[in-house]
């Protein structure tokens, strides 16, 4: 791997913080959301109160980061935090502060920030007042909120992504986007219009973000899960090309062209669907595209897609496809306990697909396994945890050294553990065990799990040693 390839892990704050409502702090969407438990184990859902309580222990924290070696640290502002209404002419000086202190205390300790301008953190009375990113009044709003964020950590942050997993909106509209489909509204046209949207509201933050800083770097972000045909039938294959398309490759192609594709007019125009944009709204996705310096994409799992033998009509198989929800297993890879298949093979075709797309520096930004660990005379021996990174790891050198990606960094899924996005404490992500319960905060002790020591010899040695070899 190059000599300044930035290792590091990734954190959504929303789901870390707690702080509920401390020094100004307004309710946003993840604080508020009706949770449906996930496919799997029995959940162990939590409010945000306190979550793991990243906001009183961001210093210890970030000390575990630097002893493990980081080069970049991926975390997101919370927009509820700045802007708690979202809606005001002034942000609240106490949420600048706050992760001001964040970005000057990673510095001294020689690490990157690398911020999140949207992760499930749109302020509630948006949702509530406006329904989100469904009015473009909104946008506005968020190209505010932005400024305001950036203009404060000018000169400090030189990576930002203008909005997190912007691909999975339309699927989790009220988390994602702060938005729920009108009743009278068809889901094909909620699905146009809230990526045209969102698309604006991208072009704008990489607008501001270039006119307020004009040497940082900027990438969009999607979450990407390939789709591989569940079998060698062209139906199959055309039904997975079609998905890809249209829940992966849509963003980034307008974001990356400045243009909506020819497949995406065609799909609004069979289906009578229009969306207004104005002619500024159009010249700012255009100019945006050529501002994008990087792509950014989570990659957890691969799924697989099969077409639908008894729908004949066209337009009904494109949308039985796009809205597919058999939850298609491969039969070729494990899961862990939420079925969450384990594919590291993936990783490697996702960068090639990806860069040999839109030959853009590539960042993984989140990449991780949720594990129901619990913690035994202190020591949390997380091997599948290992092995999954082990593979993924593997994958991403053979992508860079083999394939020639231009890969940029890898930062994993987490630095320490917090709520899920589905508000439970049972399913674990990170490096560095935190010591409550889901109805028993317990004393959010902070202890390093095995994991945590393989890491830092992987980040020492720049990617080439990934034995289990830990003594622990």
């Amino acid at each position: 791997m190059k000599k300044d390839f930035l290792w590091g892990a990734a954190l959504s704050n929303v789901q870390a913080e707690g702080a509920y409502l401390e020094d100004g702090k307004g309710l946003n969407v993840y604080d508020t959301l009706e949770v449906t438990p996930e496919p799997g184990i029995p959940p162990m859902f939590c409010d945000t109160s306190v979550a793991t309580d990243h906001y009183h222990h961001y210093k210890e924290d970030i000390d575990h980061m630097a002893e493990m070696g980081f080069k970049a640290y991926r975390f997101s502002v919370i927009w509820s935090r700045i802007h708690p209404m979202g809606d005001e002419d002034h942000a609240n000086e106490k949420g600048l502060d706050f992760y001001e202190d964040m970005v000057d205390y990673l510095l001294e300790k020689g690490i990157e920030p690398v911020v999140s301008l949207v992760h499930f953190d749109m302020p509630d009375h948006l949702l509530k007042t406006y329904n989100g990113f469904m009015n473009k009044q909104v946008i506005e709003f968020y190209a505010k909120h932005v400024e305001s964020v950036v203009e404060r950590l000018k000169g400090k942050v030189k990576y930002w992504l203008t909005y997190n997993e912007i691909n999975t909106a339309s699927m989790l509209s009220r988390l994602i986007a702060g938005t729920l489909k009108p009743e009278d509204m068809k889901t094909t046209e909620f699905f146009a219009r809230l990526t045209i949207h969102l698309q604006i509201a991208h072009a704008r933050a990489v607008e501001v973000i270039k006119r307020v800083d004009p040497q940082a770097q900027v990438g969009g972000m999607i979450n990407y899960s390939p789709l591989y045909p569940l079998s060698c039938t062209s139906d199959d294959m055309m039904a997975a090309d079609f998905k890809n398309k249209m829940m992966s490759y849509l963003p980034l192609d307008i974001m990356t062209s400045g243009q909506l594709p020819m497949y995406f007019k065609n799909f609004m125009e069979k289906r009578d669907i229009v969306v207004e944009m104005s002619e500024d709204e159009k010249a700012v996705i255009e100019a945006s595209s050529k501002k994008l310096d990087f792509l950014s994409f989570s990659y957890y799992t691969s799924g697989v897609q099969a077409s639908f033998e008894d729908i004949k009509d066209p337009i009904a198989l494109e949308d039985a496809i796009l809205f597919d929800g058999r939850r298609l297993k491969n039969p070729h890879y494990a899961a862990n306990e939420w079925g969450w298949q384990i594919d590291g093979g993936g990783l490697r075709y996702a960068l090639v697909n990806l860069y040999d797309r839109y030959h853009k520096p590539l960042f993984i930004v989140e990449n991780g396994i949720g594990i129901d660990e619990k913690m035994v005379d202190g020591k949390i021996y997380d091997d599948e945890r290992i092995a999954y990174y082990q593979k993924h790891v593997a994958a991403l050198k053979q992508a860079c050294e083999q394939d020639g990606v231009d890969l940029m960094g890898y930062l994993a899924w987490s630095p320490i553990d917090f709520l899920s996005s589905h508000k439970e404490i049972r399913k674990r992500y990170g490096f560095v065990y935190v010591n409550r319960d889901f109805d028993d905060l317990l004393d959010l002790g902070r202890y390093p799990k095995k994991s945590y020591y393989w890491y830092k010899k992987v980040i020492a040695s720049n990617g080439e040693d990934l034995a289990n070899d830990i003594e622990y």
